[in-house]
């Protein structure tokens, strides 16, 4: 598994002016956004780094490369292993920048008591990309990667546009009103479930994943 690491992360170096022109890009976006503005440099960026595991499959697959990597003594459950590591790796550095980033935002412009209010929402955004990933990497490798990054877009798409035509239609769904009021009041609440999902997907997803791997032929 370590090989297929350092393989992951000689591609993630050729990635290098994509990652400084979006660090770039969130400096500049949170420098001069306002302060309710500033929760997008977190999301951005861990949402954006963690689009890079998508390209890793797309890598992986160019000039007939999966059929060569599911023949190296690491094995089928190892290439699963190793993908699902460096994701959540890559993605929580994203996310780390993100914050960080934040944080000195707020303490340049803002206050820290300012910060520590806001602090609890940080790790939800991890939190929402791992689910997110987990839910569309079983596709990923079922389907290859343009036709099951298509379905994860697309399944991604399709709730988000429910979501919005709810709210414009006036419905109120009393679970999310709930959710948004324990937000509002007590945050800190809403990481230890969202956290357990989290892994719970998580772990479904690499499960399922090593099962479709195993009988896939390439």
């Amino acid at each position: 598994m370590t090989g297929l690491l350092i393989k992951d992360w000689m591609l993630l170096k050729r990635q290098g002016r994509y990652f400084m022109i979006v660090l770039a890009l969130a400096c500049i976006l949170s420098f001069m956004g306002s302060e309710s503005f500033s929760s997008f440099v977190t999301s951005y960026l861990t949402f954006m780094i963690s689009m890079f595991n998508f390209s890793l499959f797309s890598y992986d697959e160019f000039d007939n490369g999966m059929a060569f990597l599911m023949t190296l003594p690491s094995g089928r459950s190892d290439y699963v292993k190793a993908r699902y590591t460096f994701s959540i790796l890559l993605t929580s550095c994203g996310w780390l920048v993100g914050t960080l980033l934040r944080m000195g935002l707020y303490l340049v412009r803002f206050s820290v008591a300012e910060y520590i209010e806001i602090l609890p929402s940080e790790p939800m955004y991890l939190l929402i990309c791992l689910i997110y990933m987990g839910l569309a990497f079983p596709a990923l490798i079922k389907y290859g990667a343009e036709k099951g990054r298509n379905i994860a877009f697309t399944v991604l798409a399709i709730f988000a546009i429910g979501i919005f035509m709810i709210a414009k239609a006036g419905f109120e769904i009393p679970f999310l009103k709930w959710i948004d009021r324990l937000a509002e009041t007590n945050p800190f609440i809403l990481l230890p479930p969202l956290a357990a999902v989290s892994v719970l997907i998580m772990t479904v997803s690499y499960a399922l994943s090593v099962r479709i791997i195993a009988k896939k032929e390439f």
